[in-house]
C-alpha cells in the first residue's frame, strides 16, 4: 500500500536529514486531523471555512507566517496523496519576504564551468559497479546550466522527451511549474545522442523510459548523485576556476537570470516553466551588471 511518504518521494520532496521533512509534513497534517476530530469533523469532509478557522488558530497561537505555510503545503499534498478535492491547494498567507537569488554567475563563467569539468569513474571498485553517475553527471550538469531544470524534472524526463532531430528537450508540468520546451544546444545534442545509443543500454538492471533510469526510478539515488555531484562542482569550480559554487540551484538560478536580462520577462517565465511572471521579476531585480565588477575582482588583469 502507498503510503504518505511514497507519495511525497513520487512528487520528488526531499525527505531531508533523517526525514525530518517527511516526518514534520505528516506531523502537520496529523495536528490538523486531531484539531478536525475535536470539533466533530474529519479532514475528508472539511470545507474550505474549517481550512480558514485552523489557520486561524495558528496564528492565535503565534505559528509564524512560515510556520502557517508550511502546514498549509503539507495539508495540500495530503489531499492530493489521499485524491480528495483540494481545499488548500491555493491557499497560502502573504507578507513572507522572498529572497533574491546570490552569487549569480554571468555566461562566461557558466560556460567555463560546464566545458571544463569532465567527470571521472569513482576510485573504488566496490563503488564504481554500485553506481555509474560519472556516464551522467555532466548530462545533468549541462541541463542544470543550459536548460535551468530542478531534480524534480530530471526524475520525470522520458526518452521521448529529447528531442534531438529538433535540439529540443520537453519539460513535463508539475505542481509548481508549467510544460515547455526548451532548446539544445549542439554539444548537448550530440552527447545525450551518444548516452542515449550507447551508454544507457549499459546501465539499466530494468526496462525504463525515464532518460536517467536507474536513478530517476528512485528518488534517493538520484538524490545522493544531486549530492556527490554538488560537492564535486564546489571543489572543481574553487581549485580550478576560482569561482564560488555553494549549491546547484545557483547553477540554475544564474541562467534564469540571464534569460531574464537577454530575453525579457515573458520568455524567461516561459523557457523557466514558473505560472507567474512575479516568480521571473525576482530574477530581474538581480543586478548581473554587478557581477562583472565582482569578478574583476576575482581575476584582475593587473
Amino acid at each position: 500500500m502507498r503510503t504518505f511518504r511514497d507519495y511525497l518521494l513520487e512528487i520528488g520532496l526531499s525527505p531531508g536529514q533523517h526525514g525530518r521533512n517527511h516526518i514534520t509534513m505528516n506531523n502537520h497534517v496529523g495536528a490538523y486531523e486531531k484539531w478536525l476530530e475535536k470539533r466533530g469533523l474529519d479532514i475528508q469532509s472539511a470545507a474550505y471555512k474549517d481550512l480558514m478557522d485552523y489557520i486561524g488558530n495558528l496564528q492565535a497561537a503565534g505559528k509564524s507566517i512560515h510556520r502557517v505555510n508550511h502546514t498549509l503545503r503539507s495539508i495540500s499534498h495530503y489531499y492530493d496523496y489521499k485524491g480528495w478535492p483540494n481545499i488548500a491547494q491555493t491557499t497560502r498567507m502573504r507578507g513572507v519576504p522572498r529572497t533574491q537569488p546570490q552569487n549569480l554567475l554571468i555566461e562566461e563563467e557558466l560556460a567555463e564551468l560546464y566545458e571544463s569539468y569532465w567527470p571521472e569513474p569513482h576510485t573504488c571498485p566496490s563503488v564504481r559497479r554500485r553506481n555509474n553517475y560519472h556516464h551522467t553527471d555532466k548530462l545533468i550538469l549541462g541541463l542544470l546550466i543550459y536548460q535551468a531544470l530542478d531534480m524534480s524534472e530530471f526524475m520525470k524526463i522520458e526518452l521521448q522527451d529529447v528531442k534531438l532531430e529538433k535540439g529540443m528537450l520537453y519539460v513535463k508540468s508539475g505542481r509548481q511549474k508549467l510544460e515547455r520546451y526548451v532548446p539544445l544546444k549542439a554539444s548537448q545534442v550530440l552527447s545525450l545522442d551518444r548516452f542515449i545509443r550507447e551508454i544507457r543500454p549499459t546501465l539499466l538492471k530494468q526496462e525504463s523510459d525515464k532518460l536517467f533510469a536507474p536513478q530517476a526510478d528512485d528518488y534517493n539515488l538520484l538524490h545522493w548523485q544531486f549530492k556527490q555531484l554538488s560537492r564535486k562542482m564546489k571543489s572543481h569550480a574553487k581549485d580550478y576556476l576560482d569561482i564560488q559554487i555553494h549549491k546547484l540551484s545557483q547553477l540554475r538560478q544564474s541562467r534564469i537570470a540571464i534569460w531574464v536580462k537577454e530575453e525579457g520577462l515573458r520568455k524567461a517565465q516561459y523557457l523557466s516553466g514558473f505560472r507567474n511572471v512575479s516568480s521571473a521579476e525576482r530574477y530581474q531585480k538581480a543586478d548581473l551588471s554587478d557581477l562583472k565588477e565582482q569578478i574583476s575582482n576575482y581575476h584582475p588583469l593587473g
